[in-house]
Protein backbone atom coordinates (compact mmCIF):
# COMPACT_ATOMS: atom_id res chain seq x y z
CA UNK A 1 0.00 0.00 0.00
CA UNK A 2 1.57 2.80 -1.05
CA UNK A 3 1.10 5.49 1.85
CA UNK A 4 0.30 9.66 1.69
CA UNK A 5 3.00 11.63 2.95
CA UNK A 6 1.10 14.77 4.96
CA UNK A 7 2.34 17.39 6.20
CA UNK A 8 0.67 19.04 9.48
CA UNK A 9 0.46 22.59 9.62
CA UNK A 10 -0.74 24.22 12.66
CA UNK A 11 -0.19 21.87 15.96
CA UNK A 12 -2.50 23.49 18.31
CA UNK A 13 -5.02 20.96 19.89
CA UNK A 14 -6.75 19.75 16.51
CA UNK A 15 -3.20 19.56 15.05
CA UNK A 16 -2.41 17.18 18.06
CA UNK A 17 -5.45 15.19 17.37
CA UNK A 18 -4.98 14.86 13.76
CA UNK A 19 -1.05 13.49 14.58
CA UNK A 20 -2.73 11.22 16.89
CA UNK A 21 -5.22 9.63 14.61
CA UNK A 22 -2.28 9.00 12.08
CA UNK A 23 -0.86 6.67 14.47
CA UNK A 24 -4.04 4.47 13.77
CA UNK A 25 -4.05 5.17 10.33
CA UNK A 26 -1.46 3.12 8.07
CA UNK A 27 -2.40 4.55 4.88
CA UNK A 28 -0.42 7.53 5.75
CA UNK A 29 2.99 8.67 6.84
CA UNK A 30 3.90 11.90 8.54
CA UNK A 31 6.53 14.19 6.55
CA UNK A 32 6.75 16.88 9.13
CA UNK A 33 4.99 19.71 11.30
CA UNK A 34 4.80 22.98 11.07
CA UNK A 35 3.89 25.96 13.91
CA UNK A 36 5.07 29.28 14.41
CA UNK A 37 4.50 29.33 17.81
CA UNK A 38 8.72 29.81 19.25
CA UNK A 39 8.25 27.05 22.52
CA UNK A 40 7.61 24.70 19.88
CA UNK A 41 9.88 24.85 17.26
CA UNK A 42 12.49 22.27 17.31
CA UNK A 43 10.53 20.13 19.96
CA UNK A 44 9.75 16.31 19.30
CA UNK A 45 6.16 16.16 17.44
CA UNK A 46 5.41 13.57 18.85
CA UNK A 47 6.46 14.57 22.73
CA UNK A 48 3.97 17.53 22.33
CA UNK A 49 1.04 15.67 21.21
CA UNK A 50 1.36 13.28 24.28
CA UNK A 51 3.17 10.54 22.41
CA UNK A 52 6.13 8.82 22.49
CA UNK A 53 8.99 10.51 20.60
CA UNK A 54 8.66 10.06 16.76
CA UNK A 55 12.07 11.86 15.18
CA UNK A 56 10.09 14.56 13.70
CA UNK A 57 10.84 17.90 15.23
CA UNK A 58 8.39 21.16 14.36
CA UNK A 59 9.75 23.49 12.05
CA UNK A 60 8.32 27.08 10.37
CA UNK A 61 8.35 26.43 7.23
CA UNK A 62 7.54 23.38 5.09
CA UNK A 63 10.94 23.67 3.04
CA UNK A 64 12.59 20.44 2.77
CA UNK A 65 10.12 18.67 3.74
CA UNK A 66 9.16 15.83 1.14
CA UNK A 67 5.09 15.60 1.46
CA UNK A 68 2.29 14.61 -0.62
CA UNK A 69 -0.19 16.72 1.01
CA UNK A 70 -0.97 19.49 3.35
CA UNK A 71 -3.58 19.84 6.55
CA UNK A 72 -3.90 23.16 7.70
CA UNK A 73 -5.86 23.94 11.05
CA UNK A 74 -4.09 26.90 12.30
CA UNK A 75 -6.89 29.95 12.20
CA UNK A 76 -10.78 30.56 11.00
CA UNK A 77 -10.51 33.89 9.28
CA UNK A 78 -9.91 33.23 5.83
CA UNK A 79 -7.88 36.90 5.55
CA UNK A 80 -5.71 35.40 7.64
CA UNK A 81 -5.50 31.56 6.74
CA UNK A 82 -4.48 33.02 3.35
CA UNK A 83 -1.28 33.48 3.24
CA UNK A 84 -0.33 30.16 4.85
CA UNK A 85 -2.01 28.18 2.10
CA UNK A 86 -0.59 30.28 -0.73
CA UNK A 87 3.01 29.47 0.57
CA UNK A 88 2.19 25.83 0.86
CA UNK A 89 0.67 25.68 -2.96
CA UNK A 90 3.59 27.60 -3.96
CA UNK A 91 5.67 24.84 -2.62
CA UNK A 92 4.03 22.54 -4.54
CA UNK A 93 1.69 21.04 -2.03
CA UNK A 94 -2.16 20.13 -2.27
CA UNK A 95 -3.46 21.24 0.81
CA UNK A 96 -6.71 20.67 2.54
CA UNK A 97 -7.70 23.40 5.26
CA UNK A 98 -10.23 23.55 8.24
CA UNK A 99 -10.37 27.36 7.89
CA UNK A 100 -14.45 27.65 8.39
CA UNK A 101 -14.24 30.69 6.48
CA UNK A 102 -13.26 29.15 3.55
CA UNK A 103 -15.51 26.41 3.06
CA UNK A 104 -17.44 28.46 0.79
CA UNK A 105 -16.06 31.88 0.67
CA UNK A 106 -18.30 33.88 -1.72
CA UNK A 107 -19.72 36.61 -1.36
CA UNK A 108 -17.94 37.29 2.01
CA UNK A 109 -14.41 36.58 1.89
CA UNK A 110 -14.11 37.03 -1.83
CA UNK A 111 -10.66 38.65 -2.19
CA UNK A 112 -8.78 36.11 0.07
CA UNK A 113 -10.39 33.46 -2.28
CA UNK A 114 -9.32 34.88 -5.09
CA UNK A 115 -5.94 35.17 -3.59
CA UNK A 116 -5.52 31.47 -2.67
CA UNK A 117 -7.03 29.92 -6.38
CA UNK A 118 -5.10 32.00 -8.66
CA UNK A 119 -1.33 30.75 -6.63
CA UNK A 120 -3.08 27.71 -6.33
CA UNK A 121 -4.06 27.54 -9.83
CA UNK A 122 -0.59 28.99 -10.63
CA UNK A 123 1.54 26.17 -9.07
CA UNK A 124 -1.34 23.70 -10.09
CA UNK A 125 -2.35 22.13 -7.07
CA UNK A 126 -5.42 21.95 -5.56
CA UNK A 127 -6.96 23.28 -2.33
CA UNK A 128 -10.11 22.19 -0.37
CA UNK A 129 -11.33 24.03 3.10
CA UNK A 130 -13.20 21.23 4.64
CA UNK A 131 -14.25 19.88 7.97
CA UNK A 132 -17.51 18.51 9.95
CA UNK A 133 -18.91 22.09 10.57
CA UNK A 134 -19.06 23.77 8.00
CA UNK A 135 -18.14 20.69 5.48
CA UNK A 136 -20.51 18.47 5.93
CA UNK A 137 -23.15 18.23 8.65
CA UNK A 138 -25.13 21.00 8.12
CA UNK A 139 -24.42 22.00 4.41
CA UNK A 140 -22.95 19.23 2.52
CA UNK A 141 -25.06 16.55 4.09
CA UNK A 142 -28.18 18.44 3.53
CA UNK A 143 -27.20 19.08 -0.49
CA UNK A 144 -26.40 15.25 -0.87
CA UNK A 145 -30.17 14.28 0.25
CA UNK A 146 -31.37 16.96 -1.89
CA UNK A 147 -31.07 14.61 -4.36
CA UNK A 148 -33.75 12.54 -3.04
CA UNK A 149 -36.58 14.75 -3.09
CA UNK A 150 -37.71 17.37 -5.70
CA UNK A 151 -39.50 21.10 -5.23
CA UNK A 152 -37.91 21.53 -2.35
CA UNK A 153 -39.85 24.66 -0.57
CA UNK A 154 -38.04 24.63 2.94
CA UNK A 155 -34.76 23.42 4.55
CA UNK A 156 -34.33 23.29 8.41
CA UNK A 157 -31.20 21.91 10.05
CA UNK A 158 -30.39 21.76 13.36
CA UNK A 159 -26.76 21.01 14.80
CA UNK A 160 -27.23 20.74 18.66
CA UNK A 161 -25.28 18.86 20.99
CA UNK A 162 -23.72 18.78 24.65
CA UNK A 163 -20.45 20.41 24.54
CA UNK A 164 -19.19 18.55 27.83
CA UNK A 165 -17.26 16.58 26.02
CA UNK A 166 -15.46 18.69 23.53
CA UNK A 167 -11.78 20.48 24.00
CA UNK A 168 -11.23 23.37 26.42
CA UNK A 169 -10.70 25.66 23.16
CA UNK A 170 -14.44 24.98 21.61
CA UNK A 171 -16.19 25.65 25.33
CA UNK A 172 -14.56 28.53 25.48
CA UNK A 173 -15.29 29.60 21.95
CA UNK A 174 -19.05 29.16 23.05
CA UNK A 175 -18.95 31.45 25.60
CA UNK A 176 -19.43 28.85 28.75
CA UNK A 177 -18.87 29.82 31.95
CA UNK A 178 -18.95 33.61 31.48
CA UNK A 179 -21.69 35.90 33.12
CA UNK A 180 -24.01 37.69 30.42
CA UNK A 181 -22.64 40.83 30.31
CA UNK A 182 -18.71 38.71 29.65
CA UNK A 183 -20.91 37.32 26.77
CA UNK A 184 -21.92 40.03 24.99
CA UNK A 185 -18.55 41.78 25.06
CA UNK A 186 -17.13 38.99 23.87
CA UNK A 187 -20.16 38.90 20.79
CA UNK A 188 -19.36 42.02 19.86
CA UNK A 189 -15.61 41.61 19.65
CA UNK A 190 -15.88 38.74 17.29
CA UNK A 191 -14.20 36.25 19.80
CA UNK A 192 -17.36 34.30 20.39
CA UNK A 193 -19.40 32.38 17.78
CA UNK A 194 -19.70 28.71 15.56
CA UNK A 195 -17.70 30.77 13.38
CA UNK A 196 -18.74 29.43 8.89
CA UNK A 197 -22.60 29.35 9.66
CA UNK A 198 -23.33 32.04 6.88
CA UNK A 199 -21.03 30.65 5.08
CA UNK A 200 -23.05 27.12 5.35
CA UNK A 201 -26.17 28.94 4.24
CA UNK A 202 -24.56 30.49 0.95
CA UNK A 203 -23.15 27.27 0.21
CA UNK A 204 -26.21 25.25 0.53
CA UNK A 205 -28.17 28.26 -1.36
CA UNK A 206 -25.66 27.33 -4.17
CA UNK A 207 -26.14 23.76 -3.82
CA UNK A 208 -29.53 23.94 -4.39
CA UNK A 209 -29.84 26.25 -6.98
CA UNK A 210 -30.85 29.01 -5.45
CA UNK A 211 -29.73 33.06 -5.27
CA UNK A 212 -30.28 34.38 -2.17
CA UNK A 213 -31.48 38.08 -1.70
CA UNK A 214 -30.14 37.67 1.85
CA UNK A 215 -28.55 36.17 4.82
CA UNK A 216 -28.55 36.56 8.57
CA UNK A 217 -27.08 35.76 11.52
CA UNK A 218 -28.12 35.94 15.60
CA UNK A 219 -26.21 34.53 18.31
CA UNK A 220 -27.16 34.27 21.83
CA UNK A 221 -26.33 33.08 25.22
CA UNK A 222 -27.71 29.76 26.43
CA UNK A 223 -28.45 30.50 30.14
CA UNK A 224 -27.29 27.83 32.85
CA UNK A 225 -30.45 27.57 35.34
CA UNK A 226 -27.73 25.85 38.19
CA UNK A 227 -25.14 25.52 38.81
CA UNK A 228 -23.24 23.05 37.02
CA UNK A 229 -19.89 21.06 36.86
CA UNK A 230 -19.55 18.32 35.00
CA UNK A 231 -16.15 16.78 34.62
CA UNK A 232 -13.93 17.51 31.83
CA UNK A 233 -16.09 20.78 31.23
CA UNK A 234 -15.91 24.33 32.36
CA UNK A 235 -17.75 24.87 35.39
CA UNK A 236 -20.76 26.99 34.73
CA UNK A 237 -22.73 29.60 37.79
CA UNK A 238 -26.41 29.61 37.72
CA UNK A 239 -27.20 32.67 35.23
CA UNK A 240 -24.09 32.53 33.24
CA UNK A 241 -23.95 30.88 30.16
CA UNK A 242 -23.50 27.76 29.28
CA UNK A 243 -22.85 27.90 25.45
CA UNK A 244 -24.17 29.65 22.35
CA UNK A 245 -27.74 29.01 20.27
CA UNK A 246 -26.68 30.30 16.83
CA UNK A 247 -29.80 31.01 14.02
CA UNK A 248 -28.70 31.29 10.11
CA UNK A 249 -31.36 32.28 7.43
CA UNK A 250 -31.29 32.35 4.01
CA UNK A 251 -33.92 34.52 1.95
CA UNK A 252 -35.20 33.62 -1.26
CA UNK A 253 -37.92 35.48 -3.34
CA UNK A 254 -38.83 37.35 0.12
CA UNK A 255 -39.36 34.35 2.27
CA UNK A 256 -37.23 32.29 4.83
CA UNK A 257 -35.82 28.98 2.40
CA UNK A 258 -33.55 27.92 4.57
CA UNK A 259 -33.25 27.77 8.69
CA UNK A 260 -29.69 26.60 10.59
CA UNK A 261 -30.01 26.42 13.97
CA UNK A 262 -26.47 25.43 16.04
CA UNK A 263 -26.83 25.28 19.74
CA UNK A 264 -23.66 23.96 21.52
CA UNK A 265 -23.80 24.42 25.22
CA UNK A 266 -22.44 22.52 28.66
CA UNK A 267 -24.79 20.00 29.77
CA UNK A 268 -26.99 20.28 26.57
CA UNK A 269 -29.84 17.72 26.47
CA UNK A 270 -30.51 15.50 23.23
CA UNK A 271 -27.56 16.05 21.16
CA UNK A 272 -29.06 15.29 17.40
CA UNK A 273 -27.52 16.66 13.74
CA UNK A 274 -31.11 17.16 11.80
CA UNK A 275 -31.44 17.71 8.37
CA UNK A 276 -35.44 18.27 7.06
CA UNK A 277 -36.49 18.74 4.16
CA UNK A 278 -39.55 19.88 2.87
CA UNK A 279 -40.40 18.74 -1.13
CA UNK A 280 -41.78 15.46 -2.59
CA UNK A 281 -41.35 13.54 -0.81
CA UNK A 282 -40.03 15.41 2.50
CA UNK A 283 -37.18 14.09 3.62
CA UNK A 284 -36.49 14.26 7.54
CA UNK A 285 -32.58 12.75 8.37
CA UNK A 286 -31.76 12.48 11.90
CA UNK A 287 -28.03 11.47 13.46
CA UNK A 288 -28.95 10.86 17.37
CA UNK A 289 -26.76 11.14 19.66
CA UNK A 290 -24.98 13.73 16.87
CA UNK A 291 -21.32 13.74 15.36
CA UNK A 292 -18.43 14.01 18.00
CA UNK A 293 -17.07 17.47 16.79
CA UNK A 294 -13.58 17.06 17.43
CA UNK A 295 -13.18 13.07 16.28
CA UNK A 296 -14.78 13.64 13.40
CA UNK A 297 -12.95 16.98 12.31
CA UNK A 298 -9.96 14.26 11.99
CA UNK A 299 -11.73 11.84 9.94
CA UNK A 300 -12.94 14.01 7.37
CA UNK A 301 -10.04 15.90 7.21
CA UNK A 302 -7.72 12.92 6.54
CA UNK A 303 -9.91 11.05 4.20
CA UNK A 304 -10.39 14.75 1.99
CA UNK A 305 -6.25 15.04 2.46
CA UNK A 306 -6.17 11.81 0.86
CA UNK A 307 -8.38 12.70 -2.02
CA UNK A 308 -7.25 15.74 -2.65
CA UNK A 309 -3.27 14.55 -2.97
CA UNK A 310 -4.68 12.42 -5.40
CA UNK A 311 -6.89 15.25 -7.48
CA UNK A 312 -5.75 16.41 -10.99
CA UNK A 313 -7.39 19.77 -10.67
CA UNK A 314 -5.81 22.91 -8.98
CA UNK A 315 -7.17 26.36 -7.52
CA UNK A 316 -9.54 27.08 -4.82
CA UNK A 317 -12.24 23.62 -4.67
CA UNK A 318 -15.43 23.14 -2.87
CA UNK A 319 -16.81 19.67 -1.73
CA UNK A 320 -19.65 20.25 -4.81
CA UNK A 321 -16.56 19.80 -6.75
CA UNK A 322 -15.26 16.81 -5.76
CA UNK A 323 -16.96 13.15 -5.92
CA UNK A 324 -17.67 12.15 -2.52
CA UNK A 325 -15.23 11.85 0.43
CA UNK A 326 -15.17 8.42 1.95
CA UNK A 327 -13.30 6.28 5.00
CA UNK A 328 -12.33 3.56 2.29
Amino acid sequence: MKKTRILLCGFGQIGRMLYRTLLRRPEFELAGVIDLAPELTGADAGTVAGCPPCGIAVSTSPEGIAADVAAVTTVSRADACADTLVELVRAGLPAVTTCEELFYPWPLHEAAAMKIDQAARSAGVPVLPVGINPGFLMDYRAAVLSGLTGEITHVHIQRIQDASPRRPAFQKKIGAGLTPAEFEAEKLAGRLRHVGLPESVYFLGTALGRKLDAVTETIEPVIAEEDLAIPGAVPVRQGCARGVRQLGLGICDGREFIRMEFVAAIGEPGSIDRVHLCGTPELDSVIRGGVNGDLGTCAIVLNAARAIAAESRSGLLTMLDMPPVTGA
